[in-house]
Protein backbone atom coordinates (compact mmCIF):
# COMPACT_ATOMS: atom_id res chain seq x y z
CA UNK A 1 0.00 0.00 0.00
CA UNK A 2 2.68 2.84 0.92
CA UNK A 3 4.79 1.66 -2.69
CA UNK A 4 1.43 2.73 -4.28
CA UNK A 5 1.22 6.08 -2.30
CA UNK A 6 4.60 6.95 -2.81
CA UNK A 7 4.43 6.40 -6.95
CA UNK A 8 1.16 8.28 -7.15
CA UNK A 9 3.10 11.02 -5.36
CA UNK A 10 6.29 10.19 -7.75
CA UNK A 11 3.60 10.65 -10.60
CA UNK A 12 2.15 13.68 -9.33
CA UNK A 13 4.97 15.26 -9.11
CA UNK A 14 6.83 14.72 -12.16
CA UNK A 15 3.42 15.88 -14.04
CA UNK A 16 3.54 19.07 -12.58
CA UNK A 17 6.85 19.25 -13.30
CA UNK A 18 6.16 18.44 -16.92
CA UNK A 19 3.32 21.32 -16.85
CA UNK A 20 5.99 23.83 -16.74
CA UNK A 21 8.63 23.01 -18.44
CA UNK A 22 7.70 24.77 -21.58
CA UNK A 23 5.24 26.88 -20.06
CA UNK A 24 6.37 30.44 -21.46
CA UNK A 25 4.84 33.09 -20.13
CA UNK A 26 4.23 36.04 -22.51
CA UNK A 27 5.21 39.87 -21.76
CA UNK A 28 4.07 41.54 -24.66
CA UNK A 29 2.67 41.79 -28.41
CA UNK A 30 4.38 42.43 -31.31
CA UNK A 31 2.38 44.27 -34.20
CA UNK A 32 3.57 43.12 -37.71
CA UNK A 33 1.57 45.38 -40.87
CA UNK A 34 2.07 43.77 -43.81
CA UNK A 35 2.57 46.83 -46.54
CA UNK A 36 3.22 45.63 -49.52
CA UNK A 37 5.24 43.69 -51.83
CA UNK A 38 7.33 44.44 -54.79
CA UNK A 39 8.66 42.54 -57.87
CA UNK A 40 7.74 39.83 -56.95
CA UNK A 41 8.31 36.21 -58.79
CA UNK A 42 6.34 35.01 -61.50
CA UNK A 43 4.91 31.42 -60.51
CA UNK A 44 1.30 31.66 -63.07
CA UNK A 45 2.86 30.05 -66.23
CA UNK A 46 2.91 31.81 -69.38
CA UNK A 47 0.74 35.24 -67.60
CA UNK A 48 3.93 37.18 -66.10
CA UNK A 49 2.04 37.25 -62.92
CA UNK A 50 1.12 35.51 -59.58
CA UNK A 51 -1.57 35.67 -57.62
CA UNK A 52 0.56 36.73 -54.03
CA UNK A 53 -0.46 36.19 -50.52
CA UNK A 54 2.18 36.60 -47.17
CA UNK A 55 2.27 33.91 -44.42
CA UNK A 56 4.10 35.11 -41.46
CA UNK A 57 4.62 33.62 -37.83
CA UNK A 58 6.80 34.51 -35.14
CA UNK A 59 8.67 31.39 -33.13
CA UNK A 60 6.16 30.20 -30.46
CA UNK A 61 3.05 31.66 -32.53
CA UNK A 62 0.64 30.32 -34.96
CA UNK A 63 1.12 31.42 -38.68
CA UNK A 64 -1.24 34.01 -39.84
CA UNK A 65 -2.36 34.92 -43.49
CA UNK A 66 -2.99 38.16 -45.87
CA UNK A 67 -5.25 37.72 -48.36
CA UNK A 68 -4.90 36.66 -52.04
CA UNK A 69 -4.23 39.58 -54.70
CA UNK A 70 -5.04 38.21 -57.76
CA UNK A 71 -2.34 38.50 -61.13
CA UNK A 72 -0.15 41.43 -59.95
CA UNK A 73 3.78 40.92 -59.03
CA UNK A 74 3.46 44.25 -57.22
CA UNK A 75 0.79 44.43 -54.77
CA UNK A 76 -0.38 46.61 -51.37
CA UNK A 77 -1.91 44.30 -48.58
CA UNK A 78 -1.97 47.18 -45.67
CA UNK A 79 -2.82 43.91 -43.11
CA UNK A 80 -2.22 43.87 -39.26
CA UNK A 81 -1.54 41.09 -37.38
CA UNK A 82 -0.92 40.73 -33.70
CA UNK A 83 1.70 38.34 -32.21
CA UNK A 84 2.52 37.26 -28.34
CA UNK A 85 5.97 38.65 -27.35
CA UNK A 86 7.64 36.07 -25.66
CA UNK A 87 11.55 36.25 -23.64
CA UNK A 88 14.23 34.91 -25.73
CA UNK A 89 15.29 35.82 -29.64
CA UNK A 90 12.62 37.02 -31.92
CA UNK A 91 12.44 36.48 -35.38
CA UNK A 92 9.67 37.04 -37.92
CA UNK A 93 9.32 34.43 -40.56
CA UNK A 94 8.00 35.82 -43.85
CA UNK A 95 6.97 33.49 -46.67
CA UNK A 96 5.06 34.96 -50.39
CA UNK A 97 3.14 32.42 -51.94
CA UNK A 98 1.36 32.19 -55.21
CA UNK A 99 -1.99 30.96 -54.77
CA UNK A 100 -2.65 28.30 -57.23
CA UNK A 101 -6.21 27.19 -57.98
CA UNK A 102 -7.52 23.75 -58.74
CA UNK A 103 -5.45 20.32 -58.11
CA UNK A 104 -1.99 22.89 -58.69
CA UNK A 105 -0.05 23.01 -55.35
CA UNK A 106 0.86 26.76 -54.24
CA UNK A 107 3.82 27.96 -55.13
CA UNK A 108 6.65 29.45 -52.61
CA UNK A 109 7.76 32.70 -53.91
CA UNK A 110 10.49 33.70 -51.68
CA UNK A 111 11.20 33.47 -47.75
CA UNK A 112 12.92 35.36 -45.34
CA UNK A 113 13.74 35.45 -41.86
CA UNK A 114 13.72 39.02 -39.98
CA UNK A 115 15.63 38.90 -36.62
CA UNK A 116 13.85 41.55 -34.76
CA UNK A 117 16.51 41.72 -31.95
CA UNK A 118 18.37 43.51 -34.34
CA UNK A 119 16.06 46.89 -34.45
CA UNK A 120 14.55 47.09 -31.20
CA UNK A 121 13.57 45.76 -28.01
CA UNK A 122 10.84 47.03 -25.42
CA UNK A 123 12.42 47.92 -22.17
CA UNK A 124 10.63 48.90 -18.68
CA UNK A 125 11.77 52.26 -19.54
CA UNK A 126 10.39 52.40 -22.64
CA UNK A 127 7.93 49.72 -23.23
CA UNK A 128 6.99 50.60 -26.68
CA UNK A 129 9.26 50.46 -29.43
CA UNK A 130 7.96 51.04 -33.18
CA UNK A 131 10.35 50.47 -36.79
CA UNK A 132 8.81 51.26 -40.08
CA UNK A 133 10.03 50.06 -43.20
CA UNK A 134 11.31 46.98 -42.74
CA UNK A 135 12.15 44.78 -45.82
CA UNK A 136 11.96 41.19 -45.71
CA UNK A 137 14.36 40.21 -48.87
CA UNK A 138 14.06 37.25 -50.23
CA UNK A 139 17.08 35.04 -49.99
CA UNK A 140 16.59 34.25 -53.94
CA UNK A 141 18.00 35.31 -57.08
CA UNK A 142 14.96 37.75 -58.18
CA UNK A 143 15.06 40.94 -56.51
CA UNK A 144 11.64 40.86 -54.18
CA UNK A 145 10.91 41.86 -50.94
CA UNK A 146 7.69 42.80 -48.59
CA UNK A 147 7.85 46.12 -46.77
CA UNK A 148 6.65 45.76 -42.91
CA UNK A 149 6.05 47.78 -40.09
CA UNK A 150 6.42 46.46 -36.97
CA UNK A 151 5.93 47.69 -33.09
CA UNK A 152 6.49 46.44 -30.13
CA UNK A 153 4.75 46.32 -26.84
CA UNK A 154 4.99 45.04 -23.07
CA UNK A 155 2.09 44.24 -21.31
Amino acid sequence: MASKFTFIIFLFAILCLLSHVDAKKAIGSVKVVVLDGEELADKDRGADLSDPYVRLWIDGNSKKTTTVKKNTLNTYWGETFFFKYYPGPHKLHVEVWDRDYGRDKDDLMGKAVVNLDNYCKPTAAAPVCSVDGVFAEFDDSHFNYVLLDLTWSLF
